[in-house]
């Protein structure tokens, strides 16, 4: 039996927003994700090029999601600046007969909306003492 090894890596830039036909005024953020077969052996990377830590303000990665940073839409035809880059890296182990599982991966690119505003609550919760 031989093995193959290979390397799949691939980038989504955002450059513009375009509002075309959203009603909705809000806030909005892009989501991607690249899920790969189980059968295939492999060690998945996702990076949000620019940013440093995960903020609002800033793309970033969580459990293999690159997300955008979050812009607000006020009007129809809007268009907004995003800037975000995301690249995802796959390096899988083939069995060299059955090249063919190469082509089992999904790539997911999704809007996620919210009408509300974005608030941060931070709240010590304390245990009260037993007596």
């Amino acid at each position: 039996m031989s093995e193959v090894q290979g390397t799949l890596e691939f980038s989504v830039e955002l450059h513009k927003f375009h509002n075309v036909d959203l009603f909705q005024r809000g806030f909005y953020q892009v989501r991607a994700g690249l899920k790969v077969s189980p059968r295939v052996p492999h060690r998945l990377i996702a990076t949000a090029h620019g940013s440093t830590e995960c903020s609002f303000s800033s793309a970033g990665v969580y459990d293999g999601t690159v997300f955008s940073r979050i812009f607000q839409i006020l009007y129809r035809n809007e268009e907004i600046v995003v800037n975000d880059c995301m690249s995802f890296r796959v390096h899988l182990l083939l069995d060299g007969e059955r090249v063919s599982h190469l082509n089992m991966w999904m790539f997911s690119l999704v809007l996620f909306f919210s009408d509300l505003m974005i608030v941060i609550i931070h709240q010590d919760f304390r245990v009260p003492k037993s007596q």
